[in-house]
């Protein structure tokens, strides 16, 4: 923990401290979704997401979090137990270089668990460079980051490993019309010392407008990595079903 925070010490150092903090003007969206069958199979699946994010002139920071579960019951024996468990975290600062807020310097920290699938917990703390490109009008931009991140993990089996690795990020945000919108984001990180030790995450979703701030979103997204505990695969995939709203 010592090294994430001297990591994003220099980048977090250069927002501005003002009595008035507490008041800017926070944008984001909620959402949370849940299906339960029952019959031949019983069962429970439940996520929740929340994103915010701040833009100011020169900086913006971004917050995110989501849990995502899966409980399912033996009829034979009644027994419930969870078959998956997913929590996340994220938190972004940018500091940008030019007039346009298009070139800019980003520290981050992010965490995963998901333990019922071997992974007790990956953090990973990084600095580096990222660009927006703006195309169709400005009704789509494209996040292109590169940098350096220490990962720290600790997968069911295994002794805890950290490691330092390069990060390359992409994320993909457009409008498609006036109720429907598309967005991308993958991250992959491969480490220095080792070629074979490669992680990456991803998701693609849809967002419809319903009515005001409401929307329905479909988001399918996936987890991999090259090294799993042992007795794991490599992948994971997961789809939802959401509504929220945004503020």
């Amino acid at each position: 923990m010592l090294g994430a925070a001297l990591l994003l010490a220099p980048i977090f150092l250069q927002a501005p401290v003002e009595s008035s903090s507490w008041h800017l003007p926070w944008n984001g969206s909620i959402d949370i979704g849940l299906t339960s069958l029952s019959g031949n199979n019983e069962s429970a699946t439940g996520t929740a997401r929340a994103e915010a994010k701040l833009e100011q002139d020169g900086y913006r920071w971004l917050l995110g979090a989501q849990y995502s579960g899966v409980r399912q019951t033996d009829l034979s024996t009644g027994i419930a137990n969870t078959t998956s468990r997913l929590y996340t975290a994220f938190v972004e600062h940018h500091q940008t270089f030019d007039e346009s807020d298009d070139f800019y310097a980003y520290g981050k920290g992010s965490g995963r668990s998901d333990r019922p699938n071997g992974l007790q917990g990956r953090t990973d703390s990084g600095i580096g460079i990222g660009y927006t490109v703006h195309f169709f009008d400005d009704n789509a931009t494209l996040n292109l980051e590169a940098g350096p991140s220490i990962v720290w993990e600790n997968n069911v089996g295994i002794d805890p490993t950290s490691t330092w690795t390069s990060r390359f990020a992409v994320n993909l945000d457009s409008k498609l019309n006036t109720d429907i919108r598309l967005t991308t984001k993958a991250e992959y990180f491969r480490s220095v010392g080792s070629t074979e030790d490669a992680s990456a995450i991803g998701e693609i979703g849809l967002r419809w407008t319903l009515k005001n701030t409401w929307f329905l979103q479909l988001s399918s997204s996936f987890a991999w990595d090259n090294t799993p505990a042992p007795g794991f695969e490599s992948s994971d995939y997961r789809q939802s079903l959401t509504i929220g709203t945004t503020f």
